[in-house]
């Protein structure tokens, strides 16, 4: 009698909605915990600029402004990304 050897990635039978359910599961615990990441360090960055503000500290606030902008954008994408599918098949 020959071992069958089974390719893991192309599950069938009554397994398989139950693996593309917790591979999604997955997927959406990684971005909530990158989201509120993200959200943290913005605040932070955030408090920063506020901070630059009150002091007059041009350079800074130069500096923080780029980076609220970047933040902003990588939560933008990232939105983006999260309401598409975030990758093609």
């Amino acid at each position: 009698m020959k071992h069958k050897e089974s390719d893991h990635t192309r599950s069938t039978g009554p397994f398989k909605k139950a693996k593309e359910g917790a591979y999604r599961f997955g997927l959406n615990l990684m971005y909530a915990t990158a989201l509120e990441e993200s959200l943290r360090l913005l605040e932070d960055v955030q408090q920063e600029y506020e901070d630059a503000i009150a002091n007059d500290d041009y350079e800074m606030i130069i500096a923080k402004k780029k980076e609220l902008d970047y933040c902003m954008s990588c939560l933008e994408i990232g939105s983006i990304a999260a309401a598409t599918g975030g990758m093609a098949e």
